[in-house]
């Protein structure tokens, strides 16, 4: 009896601390675009956004525990809001930027800004209001994504000539290519460790992509998928189990998940509209 009570409190204690997920995304099927939110299994679906306007780009962060998302009201007016898991505003302070990449401890962000066609990246200090250049060559340097752990953000740039993966540290200042291919990266997601980066990346001509990981230390890369279709929006999930995709499948957008090798495709919305940018949220 001593053991089976022990055994008991064991799996109560494990399944405590299983963590779960759920996945926002942008959508049009109400006529504008909003962000929904539903369960990992795609059976609960609801808006978390009502704006007359548009709502895109949720992005979660871990220090405010909350959504980051980019607004447009009727007027085109642009702002970038905060909410809860629930939908509910909360205060945010972009200090007059219209990009704000939160780093995971709340206290920099992640800007860029553009001269032609060029662009160049920012991080603004959140106590002192102090911004400081920090990825400045001559090329374009876009779509930064901060590490997990904040020690590192990667970010795409075509310096060589074509798109590629880079990743930058901020204790040392270095920036480390981490793709070298003809290939065009596009879309990139963190893995949870902060050791690796899924990404996609597409040969010039084909009309589809595949997905791959790349080691932020060592640069090898690990191929995902191989199989003629066509992935857009990734987010791996926080345990690192699965990742979310947004794919055209059969003329409609919808959001995806795939376990991180690759296997086990299943499809998370069914109604006929536009689905995109899926982002994982913890909720446990």
């Amino acid at each position: 009896m001593k053991h089976l009570v022990l055994g008991l409190a064991m799996l109560y204690l494990l399944a405590g601390c299983q963590t779960s997920s759920s996945l926002a995304y942008l959508t049009n099927r109400t006529g504008n675009f909003d962000i929904f939110l539903t369960d990992e299994a795609g059976k609960d679906h609801r808006a978390l956004t009502t704006n007359p306007g548009w709502d895109w780009s949720p992005q979660w962060n871990k220090a405010r525990k909350g959504i980051i998302y980019n607004s447009n009201d009727t007027l085109k007016k642009f702002s970038i809001r905060l909410m809860t898991v629930d939908g509910n505003p909360l205060p945010l302070d972009t200090d007059g930027l219209e990009e704000y990449i939160l780093s995971p401890d709340g206290k920099s962000a992640l800007y860029t800004e553009s001269d032609s066609s060029l662009r160049y990246i920012y991080r603004l200090d959140i106590a002192s209001g102090e911004r400081n250049p920090l990825v400045t060559v001559k090329a374009y340097n876009g779509r930064p994504r901060w590490s997990p752990n904040g020690q590192m953000f990667s970010f795409i740039s075509d310096r060589d000539g074509n798109n590629e993966i880079y990743r930058y540290d901020l204790a040392s200042g270095e920036e480390l290519r981490l793709t070298s291919t003809a290939a065009r990266e596009k879309y990139t997601s963190w893995a949870p460790d902060s050791r690796s980066i899924v990404y996609t990346a597409s040969e010039e001509g084909l009309e589809y992509n595949d997905v791959y990981r790349v080691d932020v230390q060592t640069q090898a890369i690990t191929r995902i998928t191989d199989d003629q279709k066509l992935y857009e929006e990734i987010c791996v999930s926080p345990d690192g189990k699965k990742i979310a995709f947004h794919a055209q499948r059969n003329g409609q957008h919808h959001i995806f998940t795939m376990s991180i090798d690759g296997t086990e495709e299943r499809q998370i919305t069914r109604v006929e509209a536009y689905h995109g940018e899926p982002e994982w949220i913890p909720t446990k």
